[in-house]
């Protein structure tokens, strides 16, 4: 289900629409086609990188819930909740949290990014109630029945599913920040070089000459910006 219904159509659209250079700059500049030449983009530092990221992620997600959890009663009426809505709780952490992380590395927006984005999320809660909320006869045990709704009714839970995505997504949201930070001075050129050129030989604010030979792609980012 997680594959296949909840985040498959956003990613399928990031890979058939995303343009992170545009076709006029593309056109124009048939050498920037270097940068993924011989499989450049396949290095270990950027695999690292988001071996490092999904497993800090996943740690949010657990402890962050377990120690949620450490308080006995979550709601007002002193009752509590059990290992189905601890599970629960880490799963829509985990949807909405890649998705919108796929909405932050999303710069190329479309109707069609919109429609997969923000509909797989309405569908996973749309889902979830309807599943939960059916008393289905070919199950032999009924532990999901009233499950979301029910977590849903916590404050407690609110709070806590909004505060893990942020910090889930908080290196990306810095990542992005220190980058536009960094390139705020190169606003005049018409894209960004550092990561396919050299533009040691500046004259007046312009290049004079560019050197491909000193290609050293930045494997961090995973893309160019673009400034129009």
């Amino acid at each position: 289900m997680y594959n296949i219904c909840f985040t498959s159509l956003p990613i399928l659209a990031y890979s058939l629409l995303e343009q992170h250079i545009s076709i006029e700059t593309l056109m124009e500049n048939p050498k920037l086609y270097m940068r993924i030449s011989e499989n450049s983009m396949l290095q270990w530092l950027p695999f690292l990188y988001w071996t490092v990221l999904g497993a800090f992620e996943g740690l949010v997600f657990f402890f962050g819930v377990y120690f949620l959890f450490q308080n006995p009663s979550l709601e007002g009426n002193g009752q509590v909740f059990g290992n189905w809505s601890f599970g629960t709780i880490v799963f829509t952490t985990l949807v909405f949290t890649v998705t919108l992380k796929l909405a932050l590395d999303t710069r190329y927006w479309t109707w069609m990014n919109h429609l997969v984005i923000w509909g797989s999320l309405a569908f996973y809660v749309i889902f979830s109630i309807f599943w939960g909320g059916i008393i289905w006869p070919f199950l032999r045990q009924q532990r999901m029945y009233f499950v979301f709704s029910h977590m849903l009714t916590s404050v407690s839970v609110w709070l806590a599913i909004i505060l893990l995505i942020f910090i889930s997504l908080y290196p990306e949201i810095l990542l992005i920040i220190v980058r536009n930070l960094k390139n705020a001075g190169q606003k005049h050129l018409q894209f960004q070089l550092p990561m396919l050129i050299s533009y040691k030989n500046v004259e007046n604010g312009c290049l004079s000459r560019i050197r491909f030979e000193e290609y050293k792609p930045n494997p961090l980012l995973s893309s160019f910006d673009v400034y129009q």
